[in-house]
């Protein structure tokens, strides 16, 4: 998705009425189209995330929020894509931002996890994910500025650090639900900027 590439391509070609946008968008229609871009909407299949339902996932928004709920506890994981960020003119690989909230029938407080779920090779890679920060809410979303979280995560014991994620894991939220979200995210991401280049196309062509 370049976005950048798209508005330098429009500046250099001179329409007559429209500064030559119609061409530019056509031009990275065809350049999204020979990158496989997905002509529906992704969707989360029960293998990518075993133990999980979809509670949400829009076509048109970004975030995905799954559960996984037993008699015993609820998880709840909340992933978006961080904000698009650039290298001079190329975009930089995007991490999945990922919330994990884990709760108790009639126990409190609520325990978040901070994750950053990455891709070792682009976005095909395969991803792994690290966790950022951990601290507990009376009930999730209860979260506050002036409210003391706990520790930075980095400077946590180690061991505590390696028993925290595998307090994750065992609650399914290992590397295979993280490599699915960061593939799903993105591919609907790319959907998305295709259906809006089509829009694009639609109005400008209509002048």
């Amino acid at each position: 998705m370049l976005l950048r590439r798209l508005a330098a391509s429009a500046l250099r070609r001179g329409g007559a009425n429209d500064g030559g946008v119609l061409d530019a968008v056509r031009a990275e229609i065809a350049h999204e189209l020979s990158s496989s871009t997905p002509s529906s909407p992704p969707s989360l299949q029960s293998q990518d995330i075993p133990d999980f339902a979809t509670v949400s996932d829009p076509p048109r928004g970004q975030e995905v929020l799954l559960r996984r709920r037993d008699a015993s506890e609820e998880v709840l994981v909340s992933a978006v894509l961080e904000p698009l960020r650039f290298e001079g003119e190329e975009p930089l690989p995007r991490d999945a931002l990922m919330k994990v909230f884990v709760s108790k029938p009639d126990v409190k407080p609520v325990i978040r996890f901070d994750c950053r779920a990455f891709a070792d090779e682009g976005d095909g890679g395969s991803a792994d994910y690290d966790v950022t920060a951990a601290c507990y809410h009376p009930f999730a979303g209860d979260a506050g500025e002036d409210k003391y979280e706990g520790p930075e995560f980095r400077d946590l014991d180690p061991r505590l650090q390696v028993a925290l994620k595998g307090y994750l894991v065992a609650r399914g939220v290992n590397s295979k639900l993280a490599s699915s979200l960061h593939h799903h995210l993105v591919e609907k991401e790319r959907w998305q900027y295709m259906n809006w280049l089509k829009t694009l196309e639609d109005m400008f062509s209509s002048h």
